[in-house]
């Protein structure tokens, strides 16, 4: 085996469906990582006052990454890395979170029609 072959399996700490359909095209064998219904996984995303868009997706991504390593040690899991990731658009300064409602969604994208925005993406590995 060469010191770059794959792990057995990594965990996804990702709800997104994209994210896991990659991995699966890359042939990467994963098993997701996603918090309990009790877990409120939401208030990690909250935006801190005056906080820049890079600043905030890197920021969410290492508390993701923290909650689900916590996770993986209270439901006993065996060991194997945890993949997290977080994406944000940006207007901006502003960030523009997950719309709750349809209404929200076309109010967003109506904002970022004919205007230059930013998607971030930050990964962590632990």
């Amino acid at each position: 085996m060469s010191a770059l072959a794959s792990p057995a399996f990594i965990y996804l700490a990702s709800q997104s469906p994209r994210r896991l359909q990659l991995l699966q095209q890359w042939g990467v064998r994963c098993e997701l990582l996603l918090p309990a219904a009790g877990e409120d996984a939401e208030a990690l995303e909250a935006v801190l006052p005056g906080e820049a868009p890079r600043s905030y997706v890197q920021r969410v991504t290492r508390l993701k990454l923290d909650a689900s390593l916590a996770r993986l040690r209270q439901r006993g899991l065996p060991p194997a890395p945890v993949l997290c990731a977080d994406t944000t658009v940006a207007l901006g300064r502003r960030i523009l979170g997950k719309p709750a409602t349809a209404d929200e969604a076309r109010a967003m994208l109506t904002s970022l029609s004919g205007q230059r925005h930013r998607v971030m993406t930050a990964v962590a590995v632990g």
